[in-house]
């Protein structure tokens, strides 16, 4: 093998164990066994374990943003906020059936990873709710009532929303599944639209 290719394996490998013991059973000696490697093979890519999990959680956080990145319009201009924020939900709990090792990495509770991966969990956690307030802050520009909404905290109780809804499809697919958490996302954001509707929405309303 290449190194490219040899350190693949290594993570590939490290994200199976993930998903079968959690991170706790992430170690160079697991990652050797598991790859049929010696130690020295993994000391060769990796400084330790750490390092392991961090450029692990590197490599699936892109991919995983990278899938839900790709349910987002290219452009807002013009987009529907209840459609956006649908398709934005059901592409992400369809990614997370869909490569579920992955998202279990993830989606893992913060306090049981360690230090150094927490700090790069949190930056990337960071960038998404940046996003996201972005996103929303599009939408309700033109809303009145919005002026004083924090737009930050709400971003926040999306994204924190949104991972619970990771977790439980992975924990109970078939009690959770895709269309369910989906539903209930838009149920949500169809109710808090409609506690701020736009002007032309407020007038039409009045006229029927």
């Amino acid at each position: 093998m290449s190194p490219t290719e040899r350190r693949e394996q290594l993570l590939d490998t490290a994200l199976r164990i993930i998903a079968a013991d959690g991170v706790a059973g992430v170690s160079v000696d697991a990652v050797a066994k598991a790859a049929g490697v010696t130690r020295p093979v993994v000391y060769g890519q990796f400084t330790d374990a750490h390092q392991i999990l961090r450029d692990l959680l590197d490599r699936e956080g892109a991919r995983a943003l990278a899938q839900i990145t790709g349910t987002l319009p290219a452009d807002l201009e013009g987009a529907d906020p209840l459609d956006t924020f649908t398709t934005v939900a059901d592409g992400f709990f369809t990614a997370v059936t869909t490569h579920p090792d992955r998202w279990r990495a993830i989606l893992l509770p913060v306090d049981a990873t360690p230090p150094p991966v927490r700090v790069y969990r949190q930056r990337a956690e960071n960038a998404i709710r940046a996003r996201f307030a972005e996103i929303t802050r599009y939408f309700v520009a033109d809303r009145p009532g919005t002026e004083t909404l924090d737009v930050d905290l709400l971003a926040h109780l999306l994204l924190t929303a949104m991972e619970e809804g990771g977790r439980l499809v992975l924990d109970d697919p078939d009690a959770y599944p895709p269309a369910r958490l989906t539903a209930m996302a838009r149920f949500l954001v169809e109710s808090f639209f409609a506690r701020y509707p736009t002007t032309a929405e407020r007038d039409g309303r009045g006229r029927v």
